[in-house]
């Protein structure tokens, strides 16, 4: 058999809900060969700045074009800010142009409530989100924050990437969507470059020490890493690099809190990876390619009713 045997007991235990990790590998699949902002880092960042010679350290190539568009006597911080909004535009044309061409090619079956209770999304565009609220049987709530971080400031970090969308699915299933790496619809929540990589992973901290003492007073507050941790997970369309420092802070908090009680499963190209990432997933399917693993995953979600 090509699925995971262990995920697929999982998935047929009545009751049990996962959580995803989703990335960019979504809108691979769906755009096959097309350039796209929404799949590139390399495509955006050209965008942003056509002239840089781009290095695949994302975070650092980011750090250079605020130094390249940064004006004399102008404060680093502001040339950031403006250099947000462009990523915010670029994103924003390209998710409109997208779900006008391409909507009926995303595999939103595997959004079915019944196997799944959070999306944890590292994408900054809402696709998914836009093209379930369209279909008639879901019904899309605002953006909540019902976690302790809600008395923040709402325009912290930690309010930010502690908000929730929901959707309701007939009279009561529901699936709530996270943006902990920020989303175009507010731009001060966008998290690009070392600067604000940094401040993030701070606030991640936040949140997990908030979780531990909730924890421990028998009390469980909404956020996003409590999805993480009380769940099974499955990475969809997300590499996991090793610079993504903020997940991997939280992978290996949820590894400690509960060692395997909890199986995180990825979808990967190659089964047999056996790096150092890769020893922390075990893979979801064996012998099939991303294609045909996306095909698998949406018909054995749409199975379930």
């Amino acid at each position: 058999m090509p699925i995971n045997k262990e995920f697929k007991k999982l998935f047929d235990q009545p009751g049990n809900r996962f959580t995803i990790i989703l990335g960019s590998g979504i809108h691979k699949n769906v755009l096959n060969k097309k350039d796209s902002v929404l799949s590139s880092w390399d495509l955006l960042l050209s965008k942003l700045c056509p002239d840089i010679k781009l290095t695949g350290q994302y975070h650092l190539d980011f750090e250079r074009i605020i130094q390249t568009k940064k004006l004399i006597h102008e404060d680093s911080y502001e040339t950031e800010k403006k250099v947000i909004q462009c990523v915010q535009k670029i994103i924003k044309d390209e998710q409109t142009k997208v779900i006008k061409e391409c909507s009926k090619c995303y595999p939103l079956d595997i959004f079915n409530p019944k196997k799944v209770s959070d999306v944890i999304s590292l994408n900054f565009d809402e696709i998914p989100e836009l093209l379930l609220a369209e279909l008639k049987e879901v019904k899309a709530g605002k953006f909540d924050n019902f976690s302790s971080f809600s008395k923040s400031s709402k325009d912290s970090y930690a309010y930010l990437s502690t908000r929730f969308k929901s959707f309701k699915f007939g009279e009561k299933d529901i699936i709530r969507f996270w943006h902990p790496h920020g989303i175009i619809s507010n731009n001060k929540s966008i998290v690009l470059g070392v600067h604000r990589y940094s401040h993030m992973l701070n606030e991640k901290i936040r949140i997990r020490n908030h979780h531990l003492k909730e924890k421990r007073e028998r009390s469980l507050d909404s956020t996003w890493y409590n999805c993480l941790v009380d769940n099974p997970v499955i990475i969809l369309g997300a590499g996991m690099s090793p610079t993504e420092w903020d997940m991997w802070f939280a992978l290996t908090s949820r590894n400690r809190a509960n060692g395997d009680k909890h199986p995180i499963f990825q979808m990967r190209e190659c089964e047999c990876k056996n790096d150092a990432q890769h020893q922390w997933f075990q893979p979801l399917f064996t012998g099939m390619d991303f294609k045909e693993q996306w095909e698998e995953l949406e018909k054995l979600f749409n199975n379930i009713k």
